[in-house]
């Protein structure tokens, strides 16, 4: 007899829910806490999307880190995960779409905004098809954390290390991405 797994079990774990809950913590106190440390710069990439006029970019760009800290806060706090999933899923959907309205444009060259590491990431369909699975993870909490039960401190500590490794390798491809296009502009110059 052969094993099969119970893949519909898998997604009601509270392992599952916690790892998930940590890495999308973890991504949005990132960027909320680089932005915070370089106000200015984000203010500029905000203004670059020319999505808003000169005085709403200067507010979105003071507000949004502060909005991403709470939802950081609130996935990590049970009453509050769901309705942080829920804001959480709002900012990212909205990022993609403002991400996918400049590829459309033409303003690949644009960076993301997404971490202020000093790596430009320029925007791209691949970024708009990152955030909408982003996006889905985020639903995927708001609509599992009702059904799963919170778990054990073995699920919270497992499940946060998961997310903890997750966001370690998303960082770090998000670094090899940035490294990857300023090594394109160090090699491309205009004059050829």
């Amino acid at each position: 007899m052969t094993w099969i797994p119970d893949m519909e079990g898998v997604f009601y774990e509270p392992l599952l829910t916690w790892g998930l809950r940590g890495f999308l913590a973890l991504l949005f106190a990132t960027a909320a806490i680089s932005k915070l440390t370089a106000m200015e710069e984000f203010h500029g990439v905000v203004r670059n999307f020319r999505l808003l006029p000169d005085a709403a970019s200067r507010a979105v760009a003071m507000v949004l880190p502060v909005v991403e800290l709470a939802v950081a806060a609130g996935l990590m706090i049970t009453a509050l995960a769901v309705p942080a999933a829920w804001a959480g899923a709002g900012l990212l959907a909205l990022f993609g779409v403002a991400i996918a309205i400049n590829v459309m444009r033409g303003r690949t060259q644009i960076d993301c905004g997404c971490f202020r590491n000093g790596l430009k990431q320029q925007i791209s369909w691949l970024m708009v098809g990152r955030n909408l699975v982003l996006t889905g993870l985020a639903l995927a909490i708001a609509g599992l954390l009702p059904v799963t039960g919170g778990g054990g401190i073995a699920d919270l500590l497992v499940g946060l290390i998961a997310g903890a490794v997750f966001m370690l390798l998303y960082f770090s491809a998000s670094m090899l991405g940035g490294i990857a296009a300023r090594q394109n502009q160090t090699l491309s110059p205009k004059g050829r």
